[in-house]
């Protein structure tokens, strides 16, 4: 595909998030294909819209929220972080959440444990996150961070079960989803057959 469809996929992609629309896992698919493509061309992935240090942050919330279970891999392994980051590149306004949620994870860690989230104790960073996983948590000192986490949560779940990584751990014969479902025609030849309104 051309460098105009791998934009307008992660735009495509990078809006329904921006807006809280429908996900099109087809495209989340295919934003997958994309990275894994430049990835063969290059060195490990680098960061496009986050810093370093905020790409660290992401990897390790990403692996906090589908870690590595059983022998089966976590969000890491899938390149969710990468996937997220790509989304961000073609979105300000999205990127500015992200930056302004990982802000607000350091400045509430800081104030916590004298460290930014992804130096705290592992114990440290979920107290945080199980305060901002739950809406029922509410309050003005909060809020800004379960918005973020909504957020990542969401897009690490549908980044994850886009993957090869993901869809294995949903149909473990490996099968890709389809990009739509079609009746066969005998199965409703039998139904109608078996009707009583017929």
């Amino acid at each position: 595909m051309s460098d105009v469809s791998r934009r307008d996929v992660f735009k495509q992609l990078a809006a329904a998030f921006a807006g809280a629309a429908i996900f099109d896992p087809v495209l989340g698919r295919e934003a997958h294909a994309f990275i894994q493509q430049s990835a063969v061309r290059s060195a490990p992935y680098v960061p496009k819209a986050l810093t370093i240090d905020e790409f660290r942050t992401l990897e390790r919330l990403t692996d906090l929220i589908i870690p590595v279970e059983n022998g089966k891999p976590g969000a890491l392994a899938a390149g969710v972080p990468a996937w997220i980051d790509s989304l961000l590149d073609v979105s300000a306004a999205l990127q500015a959440r992200y930056t302004d949620g990982m802000a607000w994870l350091d400045k509430t860690m800081r104030s916590q444990s004298g460290r930014n989230f992804a130096h705290a104790t592992p114990e440290q960073q979920t107290a945080l996150l199980d305060l901002i996983a739950f809406k029922k948590n509410s309050s003005p000192e909060l809020d800004t961070g379960i918005q973020f986490f909504t957020l990542v949560r969401r897009m690490t779940v549908d980044g994850f079960y886009t993957s090869d990584a993901g869809i294995r751990d949903l149909i473990p014969q490996g099968r890709p989803p389809f990009a739509q479902f079609v009746v066969p025609q005998e199965s409703i030849d039998y139904v109608i057959s078996r009707s009583p309104f017929k």
